[in-house]
């Protein structure tokens, strides 16, 4: 981990690069495909766009991500373990029981297989990637929840979380859900415990929001 990179523009610039080119294939993708398709291309250039980007600093920053060997003993300490991973893990829950039947049988295997994919490539981009730069923890903490808020918003709201009572609740609670994962990061070093906290979000009401997005953008 580098702490005090003089490259450390890059890494701000690597935002803009994903959202934004994200952002022009979503567009391209929402009109050329049906809306219940579309997601999937737009998903896909997301995590090669973010992978393009931990390549990129690894080669050119000197920036590693070791999340094959980051081994879950020993156990978190129990404060930062409940305000770190678990509560974040379970802001959504109310969400999941109030909206979980408006998702079909066909999807679960679709938001099972999106829930073990996702927080890899986030948590390797939003916290893995951001943690390097040289500002205070505190702004550390904000930035990565500003920044993971943000791209819920500029990429999904558009179209599949673009309902107020998806988009405005799902805003909130990745604010929370980034600050929190960094604040746990920051101090475990760790970032399998912010994957495995994320998992459990994506299942519960990401995923959801995106599947029942999908529906109330064909109506």
């Amino acid at each position: 981990m580098n702490s005090t990179l003089p490259s450390h523009r890059i890494l701000y610039a690597m935002p803009l690069f994903v959202l934004i080119f994200t952002r022009l294939v979503i567009e391209l993708c929402a009109h050329l495909l049906p809306m219940r398709l579309s997601w999937i291309p737009s998903f896909g250039i997301y995590y090669a766009s973010i992978e393009l980007c931990v390549w990129f600093a690894k080669k050119n920053l000197g920036i590693t991500l070791d999340i094959a060997r980051s081994k879950l003993n020993p156990f978190p300490k129990f404060k930062l373990f409940l305000f770190g991973i678990i509560i974040p893990a379970l802001i959504p829950f109310g969400v999941f029981i109030s909206n979980y039947q408006a998702v079909p049988l066909s999807s679960v295997a679709y938001i099972f297989v999106f829930a073990a994919i996702n927080p890899f490539f986030e948590e390797s981009f939003w916290r893995g990637m951001f943690i390097n730069l040289p500002i205070s923890p505190m702004q550390l903490n904000l930035v990565s929840g500003a920044l993971f808020s943000f791209s819920h918003y500029f990429l999904w709201g558009a179209y599949w979380l673009a309902n107020p009572r998806i988009l405005i609740p799902t805003c909130v609670t990745t604010f929370i859900m980034g600050y929190c994962w960094m604040w746990f990061y920051q101090k475990d070093k760790r970032l399998i415990y912010p994957i495995m906290s994320h998992i459990v979000v994506d299942i519960f009401n990401l995923s959801i929001a995106v599947f029942l997005g999908l529906r109330l953008a064909n109506t």
